[in-house]
């Protein structure tokens, strides 16, 4: 038992240590995520935008699953129209990749977002993941339009 309070007030000493002098991450340490993005190469721009669609895709799909199993139960349903089928017509769509010989190309979504964030650097704070989520088929914007979405407040630009 005196162990574990010695190693409790040990703890809380190196804290306090760590807080006085300055030695523990700050605030101020913060990077925007439009200064991240910018410092990435094209490649993890790449496995970013990837791994966003990939788990929409796969997130949404799996939710979709369920609901057959949440509502109308034991309900028959032409196909194509039971609530599986309703909420996967209701899904974004993300098919601006285009396919190479080398993989794919997820330039379409990567060139907005860096343009976005290197013309208009007041807004470097919007996630990309956000800005993803305005990058869909039904949603699909140019940096410029995003800019002045932005201005106009029709986005969210407070993080």
């Amino acid at each position: 038992m005196s162990r574990m309070v010695g190693t409790f007030l040990l703890t809380g000493l190196c804290a306090v240590f760590l807080l006085g002098t300055g030695a523990a991450p700050t605030t101020r340490d913060k990077v925007d995520p439009g200064t991240e993005w910018l410092a990435w190469s094209a490649a993890e721009r790449e496995v970013f935008v990837r791994g966003f669609i990939e788990g929409y895709w796969n997130g949404s799909g799996a939710a979709c699953k369920l609901a057959d199993d949440l509502s109308e139960v034991g309900e028959q349903h032409r196909v194509g129209e039971g609530p599986r089928a309703r909420c996967e017509n209701r899904l974004k769509q993300y098919t601006k990749i285009k396919t190479l010989d080398s993989g794919f190309d997820f330039g379409a979504y990567t060139s907005v977002i860096t343009d976005f964030y290197s013309k208009h650097p007041e807004y470097k704070n919007i996630p990309e993941s956000y800005l993803l989520s305005l990058l869909s088929d039904q949603d699909y914007k140019s940096a410029d339009q995003l800019y002045q979405m932005a201005l106009k407040g029709a986005i969210s630009t407070h993080f």
